[in-house]
């Protein structure tokens, strides 16, 4: 949790700031202090993190050489000779342990196979793909392996993250697994930039000596974690297991790499291949061997195609129709209506499904694809229907109205007519809502705002945080969800704060975003979304900054309008998690007005015409408008010069200027809370006038007594300076 602190200095001026960076501050002094202190017990090849830059010890001997009536209590000691690192002590662990936590913060959550939000996990079903799994692990366990990359593809559904997740299995028990990834674009597991981090993260908890090594190197850099995908690779892959031979000669590590193709943007995924590609064709003694799992999209396929990454590859391809998939299918269909006949004996007869004409028709539908056949059982046995007999008539009722045979040209035929019959059961005054809900979820990661694309963060894009953006009660949020669990997966409202909605699999997302397979159930595309959640920010903000609510009752106001959509008062934690959003909702608020100010004629700039900008800035600190006037911003928007500005109006209180002062770590707010203090910060923009008096200023505003004066005072040039203005907001209704 973020905390802001203030202080009070003698002239009356308030300064807030990050009180977590200044702690942050202080444990990384005391860190190097540490490290200093560990360098005097180091051996002569060891290089330490030190005040000065990294050292390297060059006295004889290992710990204490030649020392006399030496005593040391708790100390951490690290020793390397050659490739092999020895860790001692407690203090040792300590540092372990921090890294371990840092290099935590930057990888992809929940990736793992074994990781809790993916429970149930896809995996074969018992007795299926058994001669795919078979060919894969006599690949893996060949003491002749000629490629140590393997390329597993297929059109979506066919089973590909099931295959993966059943040979991670394998391999676990094996006690041969190195790292698992499995990557989801509408679970937001996306990010390319942390796929080396979270594949070193996982070395680490399972390898003792690539642990050893991590920590050492994150101590001399930590900034590896924020590098470019080859700096990554080169320093948490070819340093370890090339160059400093870690493993040579034992057994291999299986690094397993799930859906790609699902990862943030096209280049991103191809140099993933052309770097794994690579290293396993000019280093064939690491003990490393790849498996990447992906749709054969024609950039993927094309880089796996080029000569040099053709020759350390071996591929799978797995059909959806092929005789193999369609009698897997079938045997799982058995399987899991065996199931179902149990779990429902007193209401299912024993002949149920019909082997002759509905379990045929069944399988004809789902032609080997594994989806289809994974989502027909969520139908049926839902448990919030709890008739599986009748579930089973209705889907029958869909194949036979279909009529259409899945081919190579449209395979996801009689897939497309199941979504399409379990979004028609959504009523049709809930499908606004689900749209809405739909939309968010989907392209969250996609939504961006002002001119630095701001991402929206993980609280507000929680089931919890939707509810509130989209004003939409608690109940209703259920409701509209309800008749489509067989696609996601609903988090409880327990946890919904900090869970977001989820969907089982990406072609339920790729069926909605699609409008010639969706058709009256297809939710747009990412601006539609964008342009949603901008219109509710400010809705949201009129709602609680109207006319008839004053400066200190804005935030009061928002946690009413939270608690409004639930059914119960909040708890403690609860009510943290609104202050949280509060003030993620203002910043997403402020920053997304730039791009108000572009669309004259969309819905939001009428709203922000509206908007009382006075109490927006006091909340948020500091508003900077990086925009130059255009015709229609008349009455909202123009720009005069600083020595057009007076300051007679001001006070310390609801009508109090404010600037901010940017630094590396931090941005501080200064702002006047005493006569004294509002005197003295008046002199200085007098002085500012007198320095400048043709600086330009926005007056910012389409409410008259709630406008602001908005201008940047550039700063002298400076070496490494970041910011070279300071931007002033005063208060300025006309």
């Amino acid at each position: 949790m973020v905390r802001i602190s203030a202080r009070l200095s003698d002239d009356g001026i308030l300064t807030t700031y990050n009180t977590g960076h200044r702690r942050a501050f202080r444990r990384r002094k005391r860190n190097k202090i540490r490290e200093w202190l560990l360098g005097f017990f180091s051996s002569k090849d060891e290089i330490h993190y030190m005040p000065d830059g990294p050292q390297r010890h060059t006295g004889p001997g290992g710990f204490f050489s030649n020392a006399q009536h030496s005593t040391v209590n708790n100390s951490t000691m690290t020793a390397v000779h050659g490739n092999q690192y020895f860790l001692s002590t407690e203090g040792d662990r300590n540092i372990g342990t921090h890294i371990m936590k840092l290099l935590s913060d930057h990888i992809i959550l929940g990736a793992a196979h074994e990781d809790s939000v993916r429970v149930p996990p896809p995996r074969c079903h018992p007795g299926t793909r058994v001669s795919l799994i078979a060919r894969i692990t006599a690949w893996f366990n060949s003491e002749q392996l000629q490629e140590l990359l393997l390329w597993i593809t297929g059109p979506a559904g066919v089973g590909k993250s099931a295959i993966v997740q059943t040979f991670a299995e394998y391999l676990v028990e094996s006690q041969l697994l190195g790292a698992s990834v499995f990557c989801s674009r509408p679970n937001k597991r996306n990010n390319p930039h942390r796929i080396f981090n979270t594949i070193a993260y996982q070395l680490a908890i399972r390898i003792t000596a690539y642990r050893e090594f991590l920590v050492e190197r994150l101590s001399l850099d930590p900034q590896l974690l924020n590098r470019d995908m080859t700096t990554q690779f080169n320093a948490f892959i070819v340093e370890p297991f090339v160059e400093k031979k870690l493993g040579v000669g034992g057994k291999r590590w299986g690094i397993l790499l799930d859906g790609l193709d699902e990862l943030d943007g096209e280049d991103a995924q191809c140099e993933i291949i052309q770097l794994i590609s690579t290293f396993t064709l000019e280093h064939r003694d690491a003990p490393l061997v790849w498996i990447i799992a992906s749709r054969p999209e024609s950039h993927i396929s094309n880089t796996f195609d080029d000569d040099e990454v053709r020759h350390s590859c071996w591929s799978e391809y797995i059909p959806i129709d092929s005789t193999e998939a369609c009698e897997d299918v079938d045997r799982f269909l058995r399987s899991s209506f065996k199931m179902v006949q149990k779990k429902y004996r007193h209401s299912v007869s024993r002949n149920w499904p019909s082997r002759d004409t509905d379990f045929t028709k069944l399988t004809a539908a789902a032609s080997g694809l594994f989806i289809y056949a994974q989502v027909v059982m969520e139908f049926i046995r839902d448990p919030h229907h709890a008739n599986p007999v009748s579930r089973l008539e209705v889907l029958l009722r869909i194949i036979d109205r279909s009529n259409v045979v899945p081919t190579n040209e449209n395979p996801f035929v009689q897939l497309d007519a199941l979504y399409s019959e379990i979004l028609s059961s959504i009523p049709a005054t809930l499908w606004p809502t689900t749209k809405r809900l739909f939309g968010v979820a989907i392209y969250e990661g996609q939504i961006k705002l002002g001119p630095y694309d701001n991402k929206l963060r993980s609280n507000i894009l929680s089931l919890r945080g939707m509810s509130i953006l989209l004003d939409v009660p608690r109940n209703s949020v259920y409701a509209s969800l309800d008749k489509s669990r067989s696609t996601l997966k609903i988090p409880d409202w327990k946890v919904a704060h900090k869970q977001p909605l989820t969907f089982l699999h990406a072609s339920f997302s790729d069926y909605l975003k699609d409008s010639s397979r969706s058709g009256d159930f297809y939710i747009g595309i990412e601006e539609n979304a964008r342009e949603n959640v901008g219109l509710r920010l400010l809705e949201i903000w009129s709602e609680c900054s109207g006319d008839d609510i004053s400066m200190v009752s804005v935030k009061p106001t928002w946690h009413q309008y939270c608690s409004k959509l639930d059914d119960k008062p909040p708890s403690k934690g609860i009510n943290r998690f609104y202050t949280n959003l509060f003030h993620g909702t203002v910043k997403y608020l402020a920053r997304a007005i730039f791009d108000f100010l572009q669309v004259p004629m969309a819905p939001s700039y009428a709203l922000l015409k509206k908007m009382h900008m006075r109490k927006l800035c006091y909340v948020f600190k500091a508003v900077d408008v990086a925009i130059s006037p255009k015709p229609w911003h008349i009455g909202l928007l123009r720009e005069v010069q600083l020595r057009d500005l007076d300051f007679g109006h001001l006070d310390w209180k609801e009508m109090s200027p404010a600037c901010a002062h940017y630094g590396k770590k931090r941005t501080l707010i200064h702002r006047p809370c005493s006569s004294a203090g509002l005197e003295k910060f008046v002199s200085n923009l007098e002085s500012l006038q007198e320095r400048s008096p043709e600086l330009k200023v926005f007056i910012f505003g389409g409410v008259p007594k709630e406008r602001i004066a908005v201008f940047r005072f550039p700063l002298s040039q400076r070496p490494n300076r970041l910011v070279t203005f300071t931007p002033y907001v005063i208060p300025y209704p006309e």
